[in-house]
């Protein structure tokens, strides 16, 4: 029985966060079923279905090979991994108050239940048996690379060690997801408490009129008709500060987005970060690593601090020598302007573009015309296409979590490759920046 299956017959009535997908476009995300409420008693289910699946796969009295262990490993736990990413989709891009209470209700649990799986002893055993014999078990190259990715991902997170260290780490990183929670909220916290509203027109010299009517809109939209209101997000503040020709608002606006999460008060993230380092210099120690670094590092390319530390030396000194560079470019035309200032942090945006338009005859404003998001769009998909052969088809018959998405088919020669939602626009609960999320990875192993 296949983990779909055992998940159906487990539960009473369907689910929308646990269910498989359905429907067109090889099944999607019912995002039009999910309720808030729903998202903790569903990963609590799904991880009962998964703790069955784990005892079967590490209690099997069949001797260990590649599929009875690191293909039903792989193919386990399907449930719980459809609601944890959903879950995972809301915190990133709908995260009000009650999807926080969850969040920091559910990360120190869902921190356990990983070491519980990792530091499963019998799991680990079967996982190692198969690891240790994989030169001549006849595997494909996806099988071995999942085996080794597998079998390295147990043993850098603990699975060798004694109980007593297994128990200490397993604290560790259910605090450490608490705080990783904390941080996150404190920051988003920070990026709606904090907005800078201006009364008089005569304070938006130099801002385009996208801009102001922006702000207009935000004032409107906070109960302050006849105001301008920027907020405290990187979509916000970047233009703001790029075109504001008041240096004092600038600043202000600057000191505003850096400090998110350095105020003092409940949302102070340096008690924060102090703690994290503290748990993560244990934690690297008990794993056998003389720093978090060193582990960190250890699986990736650099493996060692030292080497990434030599990689960012030989591009430091040609690169503080171009920021000077720029710097020198935007004083001379700050003096030439008689302003008497010395080019500080909320100044170099500003400047920047003047020295822009003075050098290359290049006004961002003009530009920003000719970016339009449609065609933004539309190019994207250009260089898909002319790259990868993709084309992208939108479709209106699947769900999303918010009216500002719209929903493409990615097709290559006439076949379904997957689905591509585009949610856009900044908004109150959102991360700020330029992201992704996957909804489902693309696999061979089955058809999901």
């Amino acid at each position: 029985m296949t983990p779909d299956a055992r998940a159906a017959a487990a539960t009473q009535r369907g689910d929308p966060l646990l269910d498989a997908w359905t429907g067109p476009h090889g099944g999607s995300p019912r995002f039009d079923m999910v309720k808030v409420d729903a998202f903790k008693p569903a990963m609590m289910r799904g991880m009962e279905l998964y703790r069955v699946e784990i005892a079967a796969i590490a209690g099997n009295s069949a001797a260990p090979n590649f599929e009875n262990t690191f293909a039903a490993l792989d193919d386990s736990g399907r449930p719980f991994k459809r609601a944890t990413r959903i879950f995972q989709i809301y915190t990133s891009t709908m995260n009000d108050k009650r999807t926080q209470a969850i969040e920091t209700e559910m990360a120190p649990l869902l921190s356990a239940f990983g070491d519980e799986i990792v530091h499963n002893q019998a799991l680990f055993a079967r996982l190692k048996t198969v690891y240790d014999a994989r030169a001549n078990a006849n595997l494909s190259p996806e099988q071995q690379r999942l085996a080794d990715v597998v079998y390295t991902n147990f043993a850098r997170r603990g699975a060798a060690l004694g109980k007593g260290e297994k128990a200490r780490l397993k604290e560790i990183n259910k605090r450490l997801a608490s705080l990783f929670t904390t941080f996150r909220q404190n920051q988003l916290a920070d990026e709606e408490n904090y907005t800078l509203v201006i009364d008089k027109e005569a304070d938006l010299a130099g801002l385009p009129d996208n801009l102001r009517a922006a702000a207009a809109g935000a004032a409107a939209a906070k109960g302050q008709k006849g105001k301008w209101l920027f907020t405290n997000t990187r979509s916000s503040m970047e233009p703001f500060i790029t075109y504001s020709s008041r240096r004092d608002l600038r600043e202000k606006g600057w000191r505003m987005w850096i400090m998110r999460g350095d105020n003092p008060g409940v949302h102070d993230n340096k008690p924060v970060i102090a703690e994290i380092l503290q748990l993560r210099a244990e934690r690297a120690k008990l794993l056998g690593f003389a720093s978090h670094a060193h582990w960190i590092l250890d699986n990736n390319m650099a493996k060692t601090p030292d080497a990434a530390m030599a990689l960012m030396m030989k591009v430091w000194k040609t690169a503080v020598a171009r920021a000077r560079e720029e710097i020198a470019d935007m004083q001379a035309v700050a003096d030439s302007e008689g302003t008497g200032i010395r080019i500080e942090p909320w100044d170099y945006r500003y400047y920047a573009e003047k020295v822009r338009k003075a050098r290359y005859d290049i006004d961002q404003t003009e530009v920003s015309e000719y970016l339009q998001l449609d065609k933004i769009r539309e190019s994207m998909f250009w260089v898909a296409g002319q790259l990868f052969g993709m084309q992208f088809v939108k479709i209106d018959d699947v769900r999303v979590y918010h009216p500002d998405m719209s929903v493409y088919e990615v097709q290559r020669d006439g076949k379904r490759v997957g689905l591509w939602y585009f949610d856009p626009y900044a908004r109150a609960g959102k991360n700020s920046g330029a992201w992704m999320n996957e909804y489902r990875t693309q696999e061979k192993f089955r058809t999901e």
